[in-house]
């Protein structure tokens, strides 16, 4: 039984062992090859921007502001009152 577990740990260190020097093997393969060089890259020429929108045609702008005339001068009066309605007299205001 023993004799039987023995040779059966031989044989997977044996396998183990196998395995590592394939792969050291294709390690060294691996760096030593020569690789050809890539084909260069094929460019295209450079596509041109469009020409740029003409511009809009001027406009006139409104006013950013509303001219007021001035206002009227003072009057050596004092503050004047617009005049009655017709058909109305001035005792009526006063009568309230």
């Amino acid at each position: 039984m023993v004799s039987q577990r023995f040779s059966l740990t031989l044989v997977f260190l044996l396998a183990i062992l196998i395995t590592v020097a394939n792969g050291n093997d294709n390690r060294k393969l691996l760096t030593s090859y020569k690789y050809s060089p890539p084909p260069p890259p094929v460019y295209s020429p450079p596509i041109s921007p469009p020409p740029p929108p003409p511009p809009p045609p001027p406009q006139s702008h409104a006013a950013a502001y509303k001219r007021y005339s001035p206002p009227p001068p003072p009057s050596k009066y004092g503050r004047v009152y617009p005049p009655p309605p017709p058909g109305k007299s001035l005792w009526s205001f006063l009568n309230l």
